[in-house]
């Protein structure tokens, strides 16, 4: 696992500050290099043909609930600094539509290159799914792009089941029945049926939610509808080329490093930036079991056949779930493994 920067209550050295981000990313932004914060709706270029395609990743920030949230934004940045991945995107619970998170937002956009949100569910908790769209100035709540060898498709699964009709979160209705929230509405799950059989690229799908089924299958109750579509593209692209067209599904929200592979695709559970919610008062700050390092991840996609996860290793504050003996606490941790995924790629 590569060593991950200093966490926000340790000397910073050469981390780069908000401040110096911020002027970094307006030099930047007066050059034109920095491409709008709804640059996930365009096209992006391609990288070219056979090449590798590397994406920093961060999940679950929660500014506005995480004090030191933007600490551990600028400590995913200043690594993607180094990294130099093609894109970052982040995979929900990100902030609030209010003005208390502007400053966070903007500094997520000082990022020198592409950069692409998820909607998380807590991203609605006191606002619109329009008005956090707005907020971020992201276009659509789903979409899909392009960047070399690969497809890309980002995946909206923040509605309620109310009145037999999927409706958006919106304003903290998410606190609900388990089986009525965290779906997928049916117009969504037929585009992506379209979105896939458009594409000749092999494709990773990202979510907020879970579509696996680890944790007892707490995750989108008709995620079966997602995975039938993937089942469908997957047996058109062997029978037509030999190899499954969709390779992976990522995920967030759970606060948990798991991984599984489901009738030959994998799906990855990226851990929480911030901390585990223990529930009660089995974490250390409450019912959060806080992270002493910000977790995130780099990807990268080889159309050779590989995936490669680089993750970074931390461990709780105390108390850690084990000292208040936490019923999961064997198989909670305050990391993202590396990982070396394979996939059957294209033929030349």
């Amino acid at each position: 696992m590569s060593p991950i920067l200093n966490s926000p209550d340790i000397a910073s050295g050469s981390r780069l500050t908000r401040r110096n981000f911020l002027k970094r990313g307006g030099a930047a932004m007066v050059l034109g290099v920095v491409l709008p914060a709804g640059a996930a709706e365009e096209p992006l270029p391609p990288v070219g043909k056979g090449k590798p395609v590397k994406i920093g990743i961060v999940a679950d920030l929660h500014h506005g609930l995480q004090p030191d949230a933007t600490q551990r934004l600028e400590a995913f940045l200043s690594k993607a600094e180094e990294e130099k991945p093609g894109l970052i995107i982040q995979m929900g619970d990100f902030c609030h539509p209010k003005p208390n998170a502007r400053e966070f937002v903007q500094l997520w956009e000082q990022f020198r290159g592409p950069r692409h949100h998820v909607l998380g569910n807590h991203d609605m908790d006191l606002g619109t799914k329009q008005q956090t769209l707005d907020f971020w100035s992201l276009a659509r709540p789903h979409y899909s792009f392009d960047v070399g060898d690969f497809h890309f498709v980002v995946l909206d699964c923040n509605f309620i089941l109310k009145d037999g009709r999927h409706v958006d979160y919106a304003n903290g209705n998410y606190y609900i029945a388990r089986e009525l929230r965290d779906r997928i509405s049916p117009e969504q799950v037929e585009w992506l049926r379209a979105d896939l059989a458009a594409t000749t690229r092999q494709t990773v799908i990202f979510s907020h939610q879970a579509l696996d089924e680890i944790w007892g299958g707490n995750t989108v109750p008709n995620r079966l509808d997602v995975r039938a579509v993937i089942r469908e593209a997957n047996e058109k692209s062997r029978a037509r080329t030999g190899v499954p067209k969709v390779i992976a599904c990522l995920c967030g929200h759970h606060h948990v490093d798991e991984a599984s592979v489901i009738e030959g695709v994998h799906y990855l559970q990226l851990n929480s930036a911030s901390y585990y919610w223990a529930g009660g008062n089995f974490g250390s700050d409450g019912s959060r079991a806080v992270y002493d390092q910000p977790l995130y991840a780099f990807a990268t996609f080889d159309p050779s056949g590989k995936i490669s996860i680089t993750g970074c290793e931390g461990s709780f504050r105390k108390p850690t779930p084990t000292d208040t003996k936490h019923p999961d606490a064997a198989r909670l941790s305050a990391s993202i493994s590396d990982r070396v995924l394979k996939f059957s790629p294209q033929p030349a």
